[in-house]
């Protein structure tokens, strides 16, 4: 089954993300992910994340489609208009992508190419509200097209950015226009886990929580310092007490996993490296009785 079938299926959906390479040497990246094949459901491939360049996420999503991975073009509004954004999408479904996640982008200030100029033509829902309209067979000037795209199109949410009443609504304002999962920044508490969960389900979409392994304190802070409610203190604590905190972070990880197993929908894992762990906590998830059934 592919992705989109999964989640019309109602099955429990794992995700996780690549980063193109910074360069042209892109098989290392797919030998990375091999230990993941059949397990993970769809593979996330981001878009010059953080505002860096990397390698184009439609070709990089064509070569793991061509390795036999299951890819979730990532596709931002940063660094294109309207036409160029129209254009990738109809260019990736001829090339067979399937599956579509649309954001807003990190601002280019945030990257090592300060001077870049961002663009911003459309925003996170204007883009959704296009894809689904050249999958009813028009561009977003009205135009008749010649054979139509059929995308199984995604969003991103953030419950720790701004006010959270204006990000509810700004979800709510994805699903209406066409996104049909939702895969969430990363969470570090299971009860907030479980009430984003339910929110996404109650507007109509499937949610699919997001988990980022913390492996030291550095880290958690700069992560605090971005989003002051993202970590809780007790993990702050649990860090500084550990002898080593990669191995605390994991752990902690797969905890909030396996709570999210109990009520949720999905997890998109975004990590790099553990794929073997990984792995094996999959099959573990697919194997134990508990569990299985969602599978």
């Amino acid at each position: 089954m592919t992705f989109g079938e999964k989640l019309k299926a109602g099955k429990f959906l794992i995700t996780a993300e690549v980063a193109p390479p910074r360069g042209t040497e892109w098989k290392d990246v797919v030998r990375g992910i091999e230990p993941l094949k059949g397990k993970v459901d769809a593979f996330n491939v981001t878009d010059c994340q953080r505002s860096m360049v990397r390698m184009s996420p439609l070709a990089m999503s064509k070569l793991l489609l061509d390795s036999g991975f299951d890819p979730i073009l990532q596709l931002t509004c940063r660094d294109r208009n309207r036409i160029a954004l129209q254009a990738d999408l109809l260019g990736a479904a001829a090339l067979g992508i399937r599956n579509i996640c649309l954001m807003t982008g990190d601002f280019t200030t945030l990257g090592d190419q300060k001077d870049a100029k961002p663009v911003f033509d459309l925003d996170s829902v204007q883009l959704i509200e296009t894809a689904t309209r050249l999958t009813e067979g028009y561009l977003l000037n009205g135009k008749e097209l010649k054979g139509a795209p059929r995308f199984c199109i995604g969003a991103v949410f953030n419950p720790f950015a701004g006010p959270f009443e204006l990000q509810v609504m700004k979800l709510e304002k994805k699903i209406k226009a066409g996104a049909l999962f939702v895969q969430t920044q990363p969470i570090y508490d299971a009860r907030i886990a479980e009430e984003v969960n339910d929110l996404v389900c109650e507007l109509g979409a499937v949610p699919i929580i997001g988990l980022l392994p913390i492996k030291s304190l550095k880290m958690a802070n700069f992560m605090k310092k971005l989003n002051p409610t993202s970590v809780p203190d007790s993990l702050i604590e649990g860090l500084e007490r550990s002898e080593n905190p990669a191995k605390y972070g994991w752990d902690y990880t797969i905890d909030l996993a396996h709570a999210i197993a109990e009520f949720g929908k999905g997890i998109h894992f975004m990590l790099v490296g553990k794929t073997e762990e990984l792995a094996s906590f999959i099959d573990y998830l697919k194997n134990h009785k508990k569990y299985n059934h969602k599978f």
